[in-house]
């Protein structure tokens, strides 16, 4: 994923498909909310719970987090707990610049 701030400085991702979703949640119902996301990698540790946005609704379990368009139910996908981590670090770190 390639992160970068567009003309009007807004946070983005250019991403492949399969990390289409979790681009799009990042950037539409965390956007450049530290908090937020230091609330997403609190419920990553607990290994359970459901944190649902403005589009989005992310679902955490043991293994997995599945993140569904509320709005789109063709957009669904599942990651892996350390693929999720590291996106989220990684978006943290880039808004906090």
């Amino acid at each position: 994923m390639k992160l970068y701030r567009d003309e009007q400085n807004i946070p983005r991702i250019e991403a492949e498909p399969e990390f289409a979703v979790l681009a799009e949640f990042l950037e539409d119902d965390i956007q450049s909310d530290k908090v937020s996301a230091i609330q997403l990698l609190d419920l990553l540790e607990k290994k359970k719970g459901e944190r649902v946005g403005n589009a989005f609704c992310a679902t955490f379990d043991d293994q997995n987090v599945t993140i569904e368009c509320l709005f789109d139910e063709n957009k669904v996908q599942t990651y892996a707990r350390n693929i999720f981590f590291q996106a989220v670090e990684a978006w943290i770190v880039f808004i906090s610049d």
